[in-house]
């Protein structure tokens, strides 16, 4: 049983005498759940962006930028804000469904919205230049097919485009450390073509990402 975890449970058992009945406690081993069965309820433990991390958050909300923004007046489906780097620009900050809620009137309706553009991490959006800032975020610890994930972003981004044709669409990683060491191809690939890549295990990760958005040209 050196594969197996056990538990002990406790039952009754009945032992007969001449005149009466007496009951007596006894200990039963009985096998339970295989550590085999747990490793694989347990797979993929690691994997994917909605996993906590030792904050207890998920890598989407410790990666966002509120904590370097003040809210300047709420919209139904965002809110307008400044960075605190900076408060001369302001900024509509939205994510997930109401990024296209907020800007339905500005929406391409005629073009199919594709698969894993519908529900972006962040957005901010400058309606004085005219850009949308689509932030996508990929967390990963263990092996699989997640770089595969961050090969379509210039798909992506030329779909963003598409879909809201007045503004330009610049479209932005943020990764674990994790995929510096697995995914090199697909980084260099990024470089090339112009997709900017942040790292939120870094310490400034937030400092940096708002000052390429503020100073984006």
């Amino acid at each position: 049983m050196s594969d197996q975890t056990t538990t002990q449970i406790e039952v009754l058992e009945q032992t007969s005498k001449p005149k009466k009945v007496k009951k007596k406690k006894k200990l039963i081993i009985v096998k339970s759940t295989t550590n085999k069965e747990t490793t694989m309820k347990n797979k993929g433990t690691g994997a994917g962006g909605s996993k906590t991390n030792t904050n207890g958050l998920p890598y989407e909300e410790l990666t966002e930028l509120n904590t370097h923004y003040k809210i300047k007046k709420p919209h139904k489906n965002g809110k307008e804000i400044v960075f605190n780097i900076n408060k001369d620009t302001q900024f509509i900050a939205t994510k997930q469904s109401n990024v296209f809620k907020y800007m339905d009137k500005h929406m391409n309706k005629s073009i199919n919205r594709a698969h894993g553009c519908k529900r972006p991490d962040e957005c901010f959006i400058n309606e004085n230049t005219k850009q949308i800032f689509i932030i996508e975020k990929k967390f990963q610890q263990t092996g699989g097919s997640v770089c595969e994930k961050i090969q379509s972003a210039d798909f992506k981004r030329r779909h963003y485009n598409k879909l809201f044709p007045d503004y330009d669409t610049v479209y932005i990683y943020c990764l674990c450390d994790w995929f510096k060491l697995n995914c090199k191809a697909e980084l260099e690939d990024l470089k090339e073509i112009n997709i900017p890549v942040f790292w939120g295990n870094n310490e400034t990760y937030k400092e940096e990402l708002i000052d390429f958005i503020i100073n984006y040209k």
